[in-house]
């Protein structure tokens, strides 16, 4: 759009506009967040903001929530509108502090819940902002009076008095957003709000959102998935590396449109698939059962399955229902109670139950863990520390494929004619026997940072100090550089961008199209839809759908996924 195109167009919306973020640039060590971004926000619309990991979407609603401060530029708010007194036009204002934006009407629904479980909705909904009766007693009473008109003026039914811990997650983030409501916050921002939920959930999610809308409020909706701008927002616009790259309506949108404009080329998103002549099992799990020894309950009953050469199983499942158990035994960091789990590898079969974790990885077995920071990454270690984690179980003909297999050529050391410099080059060539392969390691860190864009500075980085989808990128490109036979993927691109999330996609498709075998577990359910040969839906600790995934319509795995239903019929 041309400059005087948008000047037109900011005048022509400038009566419609709640807040207008003019030049506001940002900059953390290395790295500029952002840089000059400008766009408004509007009365009663839903503003989708699309970008890759890095892209500055974070970083902007953490200005506008009051956790960051711009190095440059100015917020101009519409005091008025949001109650805040002042004349009915735009002013300059500035966001100090979290206390600020949910004074001045500004509410962050984030990914992550920000929820106290073993407390009931009323006590999170009111945590921090309680009705007293006198100077000591909360009267709950009038706490829940509230909370119930607020649920019956935009559609948003809950029970005061449930306990967090019971909810399924569709409902716990309801109560975020009706603690957002209870705070009287007029623009909400909804960050990657369909992350955690079944499709039947987002589409409930998406009407909540048109009655907001109704109801007098503007949302924000940061998404990564394509389609949902489409079904729900009024307009869509794109960051690409901190900068505003363009604004467009739904009407106008497609999805190769959109994510040209957030990767900046063209995304390729079918693939290739060859079938596999071989089809051999490399993953059997026979009646496994897992129980949790400090709620004394069972959360995988008896799961049967298998993954063979050349294929992906999928396994899908509202979060909470066994995958991440199941995934967990699968990797030995939790003990099945009985039943049989067996890899075979170059027709060496080996029974899984009863050994390590580390053993396990050495087999042959790549592993992309759901939770990157807690079991993917050591984040007060440097990226080549990381990476090297992933390979320290490994003997050196293993290594030495790896190089192989990654392209990696490492400087060869000449021997020097005189004595004293043979006698260091063998005493440096010994030395090297006994320590960190420290040139292998860093070379392959490189490989990894340029083959999956990492946004780093250098490769001895910290892993704290990268954004959470580059994180993600380290440990895929580190279990990917070990040419695993068999490779568990657990939520592999949760917080990646669609460019990354492509690459990952196709990087999943060559290895299975490579005869190698894939588990995959994945909340978004389009993702398992895309890639997937068989499915495994789990519910309450129960597989109650296994099969090619073409005998299943959405619908059906949606029902599966939220009730169970069907698990007497589909084998």
């Amino acid at each position: 759009m041309e400059t005087s195109d948008k000047a037109e167009n900011a005048s022509k919306h400038s009566d419609d506009t709640i807040i207008s973020i003019r030049n506001v640039s940002k900059t953390f060590p290395g790295v500029k967040a952002l840089d000059n971004v400008s766009f408004s926000v509007r009365k009663q619309e839903v503003l989708a903001i699309l970008g890759e990991n890095g892209a500055g979407k974070s970083t902007l609603m953490k200005i506008l929530s009051g956790l960051y401060q711009p190095d440059s530029g100015e917020i101009y708010v519409n005091r008025q509108w949001f109650g805040a007194g002042g004349e009915d036009k735009l002013a300059p204002y500035v966001i100090s502090d979290p206390r600020s934006a949910m004074k001045l009407g500004i509410g962050m629904v984030y990914q992550h819940f920000q929820l106290v479980e073993p407390f009931t909705v009323v006590d999170n909904i009111t945590l921090g902002k309680e009705i007293t009766a006198g100077l000591v007693f909360l009267n709950d009473n009038e706490a829940i009076h509230e909370i119930r008109r607020i649920s019956n003026e935009f559609g948003l039914p809950i029970d005061p008095t449930a306990i967090i811990e019971d909810l399924p997650v569709g409902l716990k983030q309801r109560v975020e957003i009706i603690k957002q409501l209870y705070r009287d916050a007029d623009l909400l921002i909804l960050d990657e709000p369909t992350a955690v939920l079944t499709p039947k959930e987002a589409e409930e999610l998406f009407t909540t959102i048109r009655k907001l809308k109704e109801g007098g409020k503007s949302i924000i909706f940061i998404t990564h998935k394509l389609r949902e701008p489409l079904a729900v927002a009024d307009r869509i616009i794109a960051l690409r590396r901190g900068k505003y790259v363009g604004e467009i309506l739904p009407k106008d949108a497609t999805l190769p449109i959109l994510a040209e404009m957030v990767v900046g080329r063209k995304v390729i998103q079918q693939y290739d698939r060859i079938e596999s002549t071989e089809n051999t099992p490399v993953l059997t799990l026979e009646g496994v059962n897992v129980k949790d020894m400090l709620k004394d309950k069972w959360i995988v009953t008896d799961a049967s399955f298998e993954v063979r050469t050349g294929e992906i199983v999928g396994i899908a499942g509202v979060q909470g229902n066994g995958q991440s158990e199941l995934i967990e035994t699968i990797m030995g960091l939790r003990k099945a109670e009985s039943g049989t789990i067996k890899f075979q590898n170059n027709e060496i079969v080996q029974e899984l139950t009863q050994l390590s974790t580390l053993e396990i990885l050495t087999l042959g077995i790549g592993y992309i863990p759901e939770d990157r920071t807690t079991q993917g990454l050591i984040l007060q270690f440097a990226l080549t520390e990381n990476v090297w984690l992933g390979f320290h179980g490994y003997e050196e003909d293993r290594l030495e494929r790896v190089k192989e297999d990654q392209k990696i050529e490492l400087e060869e050391k000449e021997i020097p004619n005189e004595p004293i410099g043979r006698f260091r080059h063998y005493l440096s060539v010994a030395i090297d026997r006994v320590s960190l392969p420290f040139q292998f390691i860093n070379t392959l860190t490189q490989s990894i940072i340029s083959k999956l864009d990492i946004r780093t500075s250098s490769e001895n980085t910290f892993a704290k100090n990268l954004s959470g989808g580059n994180q993600q990128k380290v440990v895929i490109g580190r279990e990917f550089a070990k040419d695993p036979a068999l490779i568990i993927a657990a939520e592999p691109t949760r917080g990646v961008d669609i460019g990354v999330m492509t690459e990952v996609h196709k990087e999943l498709i060559s290895r299975r199209n490579d005869n190698k075998a894939i588990l995959l577990v994945s909340s978004d359910l389009d993702e398992i839809l895309n890639l997937a040969d068989k499915i495994i839906v789990m519910y309450e600790g129960e597989i109650v759908g296994y099969g090619n995934l073409a005998d299943f319509t959405t619908e059906e795995i949606s029902e599966l996924m939220t009730a169970g239903k069907g698990k007497e019929v589909i084998a």
